[in-house]
């Protein structure tokens, strides 16, 4: 059985073009998620988490566990 990371990163306004940061690496699940979701209350709100699973050895992109998401305050209306 191959073992799974799980990488959650914080952007900036949920925006990938902003100042990010790898809040850390996880062994489990739901433990990622909730440090995603903790350091975004931690934040304030001004950081959206993306966890990212990949598997022992994977090369490339990773499965998108929990998606990035704008915050909607800062989205511009005009688009």
């Amino acid at each position: 059985m191959k073992r799974k990371l799980y990488v959650v990163t914080m952007y900036r306004w949920g925006d990938r073009e902003l100042h990010s940061y790898v809040e850390g690496v996880f062994t489990k699940k739901l433990r990622a998620m909730k440090a995603g979701e903790c350091e975004t209350q931690n934040r304030g709100g001004k950081y959206s988490p993306e966890v990212l699973e990949y598997s022992e050895n994977e090369i490339g992109g990773g499965k998108d566990i929990v998606p990035l998401k704008k915050n909607p305050i800062m989205m511009d209306p005009k688009k």
